[in-house]
């Protein structure tokens, strides 16, 4: 019985550490995913003759973003754009490992109306994801050419609202026929922030008489934490441009995935540990209760080295049994864990009132075979350490001493 308590010992510490494994994985994955849907661009490429400012220029959240200035790499256009790149280096830039996606821009001026604006093409079915997008406070997004997004300052001065036609051209004088779809707001009443527009690329590249070309590509990463290294990848593979990074960003990310980690890690070494004073406790009290059989062991000729192997193996044993069914039994609860905590999770689960609906979508664990064999590993060991000392007493018992038990 005392043996079967020890193997629960090793069993849980083991089970706990598979668990809190797969939830660090599982959260680890899942803040990249959320940081990678709230964030702008992590990655800004532009012509490397482009002088730009250190950390990616300065976007609407502040310096060291990808976004650019004026809501999406309007910084260019503010300060004097530098030398355009051709759009066909986007797919190159798609292409690089690592990439979850990549969106071009052309950052401009145009008239709309009359007023000078800053105007921004862009592809809006990859915008939104490798940006943090645009707030649309009325209307909807871009979905055909001929289409423009005003922000609400602008509409405001130009007395326009969603569904008004307006025209967009390189001067004062001229353009083309635009059907307002939406206003947006961009968090500041003046500066070139207030004075933007965004069109669809073509649009764009019409309006500036640059065809084929863009003056920025932004970039997300797979992966926050890889961000500088896609960003030296892209530079590497790809001749004339630079890669600016939002290196706070991918700091953040790296820095919030290993403290998980690490935090979970330490929780199931603090249960590994406690099962391991569990298999001392037992290896001690066999000795105990095997005085006679060490004694004679010892009278009839058995070495130290064999007393040693003995109980070094009964000890070795225990933890292997624990782990191969603390493996066993990590397996079953993290995959069971999204029930609970997942979408199928009952909203009133548990008598908590919506414990399940509280959590629901964020704690998924992710099993990889790398944390199975680590758990599996780090509950063998446990087991063989653990024994270490019991065995080396029970070698050094002194045989006469020991025979008085008989």
């Amino acid at each position: 019985m005392r043996t079967v308590l020890t193997v629960s010992g090793i069993v849980i510490g083991v089970a706990m550490i598979l668990v809190l494994l797969s939830l660090a994985a599982g959260t680890s994955t899942r803040a990249s995913g959320l940081l990678n849907n709230v964030v702008g661009s992590e990655i800004t490429v532009v012509n490397s003759t482009t002088p730009t400012l250190p950390g990616g220029g300065f976007n609407r959240t502040g310096f060291g973003g990808g976004g650019g200035f004026g809501g999406g790499g309007g910084f260019f256009g503010f300060f004097g754009r530098g030398d355009p790149i051709h759009e066909s280096l986007i797919d190159s830039v798609d292409n690089v490992s690592g990439v979850f996606v990549a969106s071009p821009e052309l950052s401009t001026t145009a008239y709309v109306n009359g007023a000078n604006i800053f105007l921004y093409g862009i592809n809006p079915s990859t915008y939104s994801q490798a940006t943090s997008a645009l707030t649309i406070t009325s209307g909807s997004d871009l979905s055909a050419t001929g289409q423009i997004l005003l922000n609400s300052v602008t509409a405001s001065n130009l007395g326009v609202t969603v569904g008004s036609q307006v025209t967009v051209g390189a001067n004062s004088t001229g353009g083309s026929k635009f059907m307002v779809v939406g206003i947006y707001t961009s968090g500041s009443n003046f500066g070139p922030l207030a004075r933007s527009g965004y069109v669809e690329l073509s649009d764009a590249q019409a309006v500036s008489k640059q065809t084929g070309l863009i003056t920025e590509i932004f970039v997300k990463a797979t992966d926050p934490s890889l961000v500088n290294q896609v960003a030296s990848a892209i530079e590497s593979d790809i001749s004339g441009v630079t890669a600016n990074v939002a290196a706070s960003l991918a700091g953040s990310a790296t820095t919030l995935s290993q403290t998980l980690t690490t935090f979970f890690i330490v929780v199931g070494l603090i249960a590994l540990l406690a099962g391991a004073f569990g298999v001392i406790n037992t290896m001690m009290m066999s000795i105990g209760e095997r005085t006679r059989e060490i004694g004679t062991l010892r009278a009839i000729g058995a070495t130290k080295g064999q007393v040693t192997r003995l109980f070094m193996g009964e000890a070795i044993l225990i933890g292997l049994i624990g782990a191969v069914i603390g493996v066993f039994i990590g397996v079953v609860v993290a995959s069971a864990f999204p029930l609970f905590t997942g979408s199928s999770a009952p909203s009133g689960f548990g008598g908590f009132g919506g414990f399940g609906g509280a959590f629901r979508g964020v704690l998924r664990p992710s099993l990889t075979v790398f944390n199975v064999g680590l758990s599996f590993i780090l509950g063998a060991l446990v087991g063989a350490l653990a024994g270490i000392y019991p065995a080396l007493r029970a070698s050094r018992m002194d045989p006469v001493e020991a025979l008085r038990h008989v």
